[in-house]
């Protein structure tokens, strides 16, 4: 998602999803299924963090989506790369 284009696009049809009453219904869905307001910390059980952070993750790139503009996206992305090597 480095080219701003692409990502205007996938922004654009994020928006119209999300951005209605019924995508807001669907994103209250997401937020409690993917436990967006609990704790991803499982004492008993590591795999379980690892699976609780990757559900929230998904959520979290879909909100950052509906808050960041297409340039914002594209350098926050090239910097995640950078800093991953």
């Amino acid at each position: 998602m480095t080219d701003v284009n692409v990502v205007k696009g996938v922004i654009d049809n994020v928006s119209l999803t999300f951005n209605t009453e019924s995508g807001k219904e669907v994103m209250r869905f997401l937020e409690q299924s993917c436990g967006w307001y609990e704790s991803i910390y499982d004492p008993s059980d590591t795999n379980r963090v690892l699976l609780n952070a990757g559900r929230r993750e998904v959520l979290a790139t879909i909100k950052t989506l509906l808050k960041l503009t297409p340039d914002e996206v594209v350098a926050l992305v090239k910097s995640k790369e950078s800093s991953d090597g």
